[in-house]
Formats: C-alpha cells, structure tokens, sequence
C-alpha cells in the first residue's frame, strides 16, 4: 500500500517538474560569433580583496570578499561583490570584466552588441506578426459583418 503511494506521488512530482521544464526562453546563444572574444591572461590582472559594503552585518563588515580586479593593459577596473562567496566573486569579476573588455576591443561585433541585434530583429518580426494577425481578424469581422 505505501509502496503505491509513493509511486502515485513521484509521479505526481516527474508531472510537476516536467511542466517547470517547459518554461520557454529565446537564447541567442548559438547565433553569436564567439571568435573574437578576447582571452584575459592571469598576468594582465591585478586582483584585490577588499571588505564589501551594503546589507548583510557582521558577514559583510569583517570578511574581505569583495573583488576588485583591474585589466592592465586597457586600465579597466571592475568591483563585484555580489554574494559572500570570495570564490563566486572572483568568477563573476572575471566575467564582467571580460564583457567590459569585449565591449571595448570589438564595439559592435562584441557579444552583447550581436545579441542586441538579434532581439531587436526578433521585436520587429514580433511586431509585424501582430499587425499582420490584427489585419487578418478584422477583415474577417468586416467581411462576417460582426462589427
């Protein structure tokens, strides 16, 4: 008897994370040109731990987990402190600082710069979509004499 139950109920689980599963998102992801993405080598950074500062008390006002980290080369500087985590702020750093360096070496072929394209070619067939379904449904209703 329990041992249906149990059965009835992770059913009832694959059922619920199965739907969680078909939240649908456009990614972009695989129509970017990630050959121009500039490397950042280990000797071209200058990292620093210093205390961060907002909310979070005792944890944030002892604890030197806020990263500042400085591109020498471009004389980019970047401060993450977004978790309490040293090591998560260090890879988040990084990666801001590779957008920011990205942004600055190729302009508008950088990664944001080709992702913003997309979506603004994306809106505008969005938008012609919609014009061309609400021309369609009100011929039908002129056409029906519904209005």
């Amino acid at each position: 008897m329990f041992e249906y139950l149990y059965c009835e109920t992770n059913s009832n689980w694959n059922n619920f994370s199965s739907t969680q599963k078909q939240i649908r998102y456009k990614s972009y992801d695989r129509f970017l040109d990630y050959s121009k993405i500039p490397e950042l080598q280990e000797d071209d950074l200058q990292e620093q731990f210093v205390r961060g500062s907002g909310p979070g008390g005792q944890a944030t006002n002892k604890t030197n987990n806020a990263v500042i980290l400085k591109h020498k080369p471009t004389g980019l500087v970047v401060k993450c402190h977004e978790t309490r985590s040293l090591q998560q702020n260090r890879k988040i750093a990084r990666d801001i600082l590779l957008k920011k360096v990205d942004n600055l070496v190729n302009g508008d072929d950088s990664l944001e710069n080709q992702k913003e394209r997309l979506m603004r070619v994306d809106s505008i067939k969005k938008k012609q979509k919609k014009k061309k379904l609400a021309d369609l449904k009100n011929a039908f209703m002129k056409r029906e004499n519904l209005k």
